[in-house]
């Protein structure tokens, strides 16, 4: 058996293995595309001006036939207008016309969607070019033609579409009130917040209050569904689908938490994998407890306040927008009426942060809006040490080199007895040559008597490649980590390396990186044939230095210094074996 073959296997199994999980494992085939989210309503033309067509009656669980309200427009339309409110973390943005946000932009300044550098801007500022800085992420982008973001809508005989005109009766700066009354329906919606600045991980600054009143003002008994709804519009051609030569992409997915189940999509992938479908769309029934949207680093995420409620929720991923709503019944008698309270949290997806709000009220576990995959364990135990030091030092590109000095010291036994092991290996290599050239065309006989010799001198030739199948899953997880946690987001290394989670502009680390790998190779004993020495020493490390230069700077920084220590321990260890061979020196024998 050939070591460096195998462990060449485990390389590609494990980033594989990831990639897989990250594109195909949680973007399953979706169960039916939905024609449309708000069910029973139908848009038709005259005279140039959209009107909802009159649905069939509804029929009561009593055996009643539900009022239908007159289909002629109300005398008076309340007026068209913007309310705008400044946070000390938002800039918000709500309209009339839907009674939700058509923006909210994030003020932070490490708020912005950042993007990558071609290596020529790279280069430009590793010189000391200034460029302007991103724009600060906006979560509540709208989508043309359906409804603002926190929409609301009614289904059922008489609905109450996401574009109904409402008007504001009460205006401040810590909550805003809406009111409409859509045929049988009166609908009052009340937004408040806090004033606070940021603090570190308190996510209160980012938190919203939603309530909701439905009142029945007919004369009979009204039900239907009563659906809030989550959306964001898409810019196409700046979304990106992770690969595994593009990089970790930055595309939206959006969320629904029924029972204790997270569903989670994204558009339908391109190219070999296609589904074919314009879009992604599923609904899913049980006890609700959050729908929202991930775009990546930040969140939009609402859920009740009080406790899970039983409903249904719809997810929509199409190419050029994402919405999440979810859906609940709705039965009043005449003059009753119902109040529904959802919290909102639109801000960086921070995992401390996602923690506390659940620590304030109801436990809708939001820190699984952070999907880490199969590596969950290993990123969270990463994430505290980043931290840990990160607040020692204050540069999370120190705490990056950090970490790998302490998960090699944490290694340093078995990777000591590795290389122990590997440098014995060398005094085999003319035997082996020997059984090479005995059976040159017969790899069998080759592998058995190898295994045989291996035997005979009391060594694993597997021995030298457990030191980096343990750093593969750290590898996986610090890549699952700068994808998908905001901790790292935006956080400068020096220089020109400003954020770790993008690519290296300029391509050095990647390409200190390949240097490294080929020098750690030269270093290893060669156990192999010319060709295989070829793979290992050269074709590998251009393979993984093309990866490295579309992902994250941060992972290349972690596995450039991994190499370097390697390198030192390898030349130490010589150094150290050198001398114990040598035996103590005699004294006077040297004159």
């Amino acid at each position: 058996m050939d070591q460096q073959k195998r462990l060449l296997l485990a390389i590609a199994l494990s980033f594989g293995l990831t990639l897989v999980w990250t594109n195909f494992i949680w973007k399953p085939q979706a169960e039916a595309e939905l024609a449309a989210m708000d069910a029973g309503v139908e848009f038709v033309v005259d005279g140039g001006t959209a009107v909802a067509a009159a649905p069939p009656p509804a029929v009561l669980e009593d055996g009643g036939v539900a009022e239908i309200a007159p289909s002629e427009p109300p005398p008076a339309e309340a007026a068209l207008r913007e309310i705008k409110i400044d946070r000390p973390t938002t800039r918000m943005v709500f309209t009339t016309e839907g009674a939700g946000l058509v923006s909210a932009e994030l003020t932070g300044e490490r708020e912005r969607e950042e993007k990558h550098l071609t290596i020529a801007e790279g280069w430009q500022k590793l010189f000391g070019k200034k460029f302007e800085p991103a724009p600060h992420m906006n979560l509540a982008r709208p989508v043309l033609g359906t409804s603002p973001n926190l929409g609301l809508s009614i289904t059922g005989a008489n609905p109450v579409t996401r574009l109904a005109r409402y008007e504001v009766v009460e205006e401040t700066p810590e909550k805003v009130v809406f009111k409409t009354r859509q045929g049988v329906w009166e609908v009052t919606r009340t937004f408040t917040w806090n004033q606070k600045p940021p603090h570190d991980t308190d996510p209160t600054p980012y938190v919203s209050e939603l309530g909701v009143t439905v009142k029945n003002v007919s004369g009979s008994a009204q039900q239907g569904e009563l659906g809030v709804h989550t959306v964001r519009s898409i810019d196409v051609g700046a979304e990106e689908a992770p690969s595994m030569f593009g990089g970790i992409g930055n595309q939206a997915s959006v969320l629904c938490r029924h029972d204790d189940d997270v569903l989670r999509k994204t558009p339908p992938s391109k190219g070999w994998f296609s589904s074919g479908e314009p879009e992604w769309a599923e609904e899913k029934q049980g006890a609700l407890s959050f729908v929202g949207i991930d775009q990546q680093y930040f969140l939009t995420v609402l859920w009740p306040k009080d406790a899970a409620v039983t409903g249904r929720c719809v997810v929509t991923a199409k190419p050029n927008q994402r919405e999440a709503a979810m859906f609940m019944p709705l039965t009043l008698q005449p003059g009753e009426s119902m109040t529904r309270t959802f919290n909102v949290f639109m801000g960086p997806k921070d995992l401390s942060m996602l923690q506390n709000l659940d620590a304030s009220g109801f436990d809708a576990r939001l820190e699984k809006t952070v999907d880490f995959g199969l590596w969950a364990f290993i990123c969270k135990i990463l994430i505290f040490f980043l931290r840990f030091f990160q607040n020692l030092v204050g540069n999370w590109g120190v705490a990056i080199i950090l970490l790998t000095v302490m998960v090699k010291v944490l290694l340093l036994p078995l990777t000591h007895k590795a290389m122990v092991s590997a440098e014995a290996m060398k005094k085999l290599q003319p035997k082996m040559e020997e059984i090479r050239k005995k059976h040159p065309d017969d790899r069998e006989k080759q592998n058995l008597e190898m295994m045989k010799l291996y035997q005979e001198a009391k060594m694993n030739p597997l021995g030298g490649c457990l030191p980096m199948l343990v750093q593969l899953p750290i590898w996986a997880a610090l890549f699952t980590t700068l994808r998908t946690s905001y901790e790292l987001y935006g956080e400068p290394f020096f220089g020109v390396w400003s954020n770790l989670t993008t690519k290296d502009p300029t391509y050095i680390l990647p390409l200190l990186l390949g240097v490294t790998m080929i020098v750690t190779q030269r270093l290893q004993p060669q156990m192999m044939d010319k060709q295989q020495a070829l793979l290992m020493t050269w074709v590998m490390p251009v393979f993984f230095t093309a990866i490295m230069m579309n992902y994250p700077a941060g992972l290349a920084l972690y596995i450039f210094t991994n190499n370097l220590l390697s390198i030192v321990q390898q030349f130490a260890l010589r150094r150290y074996l050198a001398s114990k061979e040598a035996g103590p020196a005699v004294p006077g024998a040297a004159k």
